[in-house]
């Protein structure tokens, strides 16, 4: 089951993505359920109960508790880096703001049904790749751990060290390998020495990366140009 919250204070908002995404869910006998908050608070307090979900529609200009603050709220205080975040707003120039909480897109009002159902589309595809396991061996068995867990690999002479939520794991390999194995477009290099989940990824500056987990990680200078574009056309929902 895909999990979709919609946070707007304005009713006629939220009815109209949920009667969008319903009739997707129809037509294309996607299993999608969907709840509807009309306030951060009501949002906030169910997350905090347990609810978890795979996708926000998430306004930014919410009169108490706002979206920006609900974003940063998910990812540093529940922890949640893998629930995707949409931010709709009336106005433009959120992004560097919106930068820390990593959203998948950022739509502007008032809304379009098929850029809805294309976010739709991408998070479900996004949550497929993310669920997938990556394999390595460690002496004669094999072992696996879900890509959504892994925050970066880095390569420690001839070894590489897998730094995921749960701790660290690590197996002889070549990081260029992983980069064959791993999803393209959610995995980016920075380094010779490091590959990095974009997911995890709470700032940014020209030479370095901030991960959620305080790590700070030096983008060398031959990436550099490629990394700010892949990070660009990420926010720009590419």
């Amino acid at each position: 089951m895909f999990r979709i919250a919609i946070c707007d204070d304005e009713p006629e908002i939220c009815s109209q993505i949920h009667e969008i995404i319903s009739d997707y869910s129809q037509e294309s006998h996607e299993s999608i359920e969907i709840h509807p908050f009309c306030s951060g608070e009501e949002l906030w307090f169910s997350m905090t109960e347990g609810l978890h979900f795979d996708l926000i529609f998430l306004d930014i200009e919410l009169k108490l508790l706002n979206g920006i603050n609900i974003g940063k709220k998910i990812r540093e205080e529940l922890g949640d880096e893998t629930v995707q975040i949409v931010y709709i707003s009336s106005k433009q120039g959120y992004a560097m703001a919106l930068f820390e909480t990593r959203p998948l897109h950022f739509l502007v009002k008032p809304l379009n049904p098929e850029q809805i159902i294309q976010v739709v589309k991408k998070s479900q595809e996004l949550n497929a790749t993310m669920n997938q396991l990556f394999e390595f061996r460690v002496g004669n068995s094999y072992q696996k751990v879900p890509q959504r867990e892994i925050i970066y690999f880095e390569s420690i002479g001839k070894k590489i060290h897998i730094i995921t939520t749960r701790g660290t794991l690590e197996f002889y390999g070549k990081l260029s390998e992983v980069c064959d194995s791993v999803p393209d477009n959610e995995f980016l290099l920075v380094h010779q020495s490091y590959l990095i989940n974009y997911c995890y990824i709470s700032e940014y500056q020209y030479e370095q990366l901030t991960l959620s987990n305080g790590a700070s990680l030096p983008i060398s200078q031959a990436y550099r140009k490629a990394v700010r574009e892949r990070l660009l056309a990420r926010k720009r929902g590419g």
